[in-house]
C-alpha cells in the first residue's frame, strides 16, 4: 500500500515535470494560445501532490520508507524527480521576469510615442518621458 502511494507520487511529479516543460515552451516561444490550461493543470497537480505527501509524511510512513530497501529507492527515485521540477520552475520564473521586464520596456516605447515631446533614460535605463523636461526653467 505505502508501495503504491510511492509509486503514485512519481507519476504524479513526473506529470508534474511534462507540465512545467510545456510551460517552458509557451513561454519561450511566446505561445500563450494554451498557457491558461496549462497553469491550471499545473496546480491540479500540485494539489494532488500536497494531498498525498501529507499522507506519505507520517511518522509510522517515514520510518517504513526508511527501513525497506525497495521503498527507499523509491523515495529517490522522487527526491531526483522533484529537484528536476525545481530547476525548470526555477528557470520559468526567470523567463516571467524577462517577459514582464520586455513588456514594461515595450509599454514605455509605445507611451513615448503617442506624442510626449522627449524620451530620457534614467540610470537604470528605463525610459523617462520628456514630462519634467523644462519645468521651473527662469528666463
Amino acid at each position: 500500500m505505502l508501495q503504491d502511494k510511492l509509486s503514485q507520487q512519481l507519476q504524479h511529479i513526473q506529470d508534474l515535470q511534462v507540465i512545467l516543460e510545456e510551460e517552458k515552451r509557451c513561454l519561450t516561444e511566446k505561445d500563450f494560445s494554451t498557457f491558461s490550461e496549462i497553469l491550471f493543470n499545473k496546480q491540479k497537480v500540485l494539489q494532488t501532490i500536497s494531498t498525498l505527501d501529507q499522507q506519505l509524511t507520517t511518522q509510522q510512513n517515514l520510518s517504513e520508507i526508511a527501513q525497506s530497501p525497495a521503498l527507499n529507492e523509491i523515495k529517490s527515485a522522487l527526491e531526483i524527480q522533484l529537484k528536476n521540477c525545481q530547476k525548470v520552475n526555477a528557470i520559468n520564473g526567470k523567463l516571467v521576469a524577462l517577459s514582464m521586464k520586455s513588456n514594461k520596456h515595450f509599454l514605455q516605447l509605445m507611451t513615448q510615442a503617442t506624442g510626449k515631446n522627449s524620451v530620457t533614460y534614467d540610470q537604470k535605463g528605463s525610459l523617462n518621458s520628456g514630462k519634467l523636461l523644462g519645468k521651473n526653467i527662469q528666463a
